[in-house]
C-alpha cells in the first residue's frame, strides 16, 4: 500500500448531491412557511381589529398563494 493516497473523502462516494434533491421539501417549507406567517400576522390583524378569524384567513390564503409564486419562481416548478 506504499505509495497510495487516502481517499478524498471518506464516505467513499463523490459527494455531489443529485441537483433536485430536497426540493419536495423546499417546497412544502414554502408552503407552510408562508401560510403560517402571513396566517399568523392575519390573526394579529382579527385580534387587534376585534373579527374573528376573516384577516387569518385572508393571511393563509395570501401566504399559500406566495409560497406558490416562490416555487415556481425559484424551483421552475
Amino acid at each position: 500500500m506504499t505509495g497510495q493516497e487516502p481517499p478524498s473523502n471518506p464516505r467513499g462516494d463523490d459527494g455531489q448531491n443529485p441537483p433536485d434533491t430536497g426540493m419536495g421539501m423546499t417546497a412544502v417549507s414554502y408552503l407552510l412557511g408562508g401560510m403560517l406567517v402571513w396566517g399568523g400576522i392575519g390573526w394579529l390583524v382579527d385580534h387587534y381589529v376585534g373579527t374573528k378569524g376573516i384577516f387569518a384567513g385572508i393571511g393563509a390564503v395570501i401566504g399559500i398563494a406566495g409560497g406558490v409564486y416562490l416555487i415556481v419562481r425559484r424551483l421552475g416548478a
